[in-house]
């Protein structure tokens, strides 16, 4: 059985989208004109986990339907290929993509129904509130944290609302992209993810 994994973005001060659910944030170009990186972090190779290399590994995607909202109206093709996607809902979904159903039920029923879509490959799970259920379910075991050095105020926070404090331990602290920092934590001692 694959692992249950996260991958998100997130600004300097935990948060996963602007109040708006805007993420241009993490493309545009810096109003104050700073740098991503200097000196020594500048010179640093970025050597970070990219999203397709990441998906590579993933046999079904657990997202929950504000995250699905926002992604489905992203210009261009699909982000996802033809990975399996349960997005969790209590409305009506009228999906865009053949490969997308609606889901209902407990956490544990999701990550269920996903991991045996997925078989032996990893779930990916995505959104703030998504990925906080799935941690306080014990489901959690990975998680890929790119951090943009810029701090919004507000916003979609990612861990804000945790049913108890968590504590990761560090697997990688790699740079990746232009300056980002990208952290990878596992939730389960002695058990490396990729």
């Amino acid at each position: 059985m694959g692992k249950v994994r996260g991958y998100l973005a997130m600004s300097l001060d935990g948060f996963i989208a602007g109040p708006h659910d805007e993420l241009a944030w993490l493309e545009q170009a810096r109003e104050s004109g700073l740098p991503l990186a200097t000196d020594e972090w500048a010179a640093t190779r970025p050597e970070g986990l990219e999203f397709d290399d990441f998906l590579a590994s993933i046999g079904c995607i657990v997202m929950g339907r504000r995250t699905y909202d926002v992604v489905e109206g992203f210009d261009g093709p699909w982000a996802y290929g033809d990975t399996p996607m349960l997005v969790a809902t209590s409305r009506p979904l009228s999906p865009a993509h053949p490969t997308v159903e609606a889901i209902a039920g407990t956490v544990d029923q999701i990550i269920d129904r996903a991991r045996d879509l997925a078989g032996e490959r990893d779930v990916y799970v995505d959104g703030g509130h998504t990925i906080r259920s799935v941690h306080d379910a014990g489901l959690l075991d990975h998680l890929v944290l790119t951090i943009q050095p810029t701090a919004l105020g507000a916003g979609v926070p990612l861990f804000a609302g945790l049913a108890m404090p968590a504590e990761f331990p560090v697997e990688k602290v790699q740079r990746w992209g232009p300056g980002f920092v990208q952290v990878q934590l596992t939730t389960r001692l002695g058990e490396r993810s990729a």
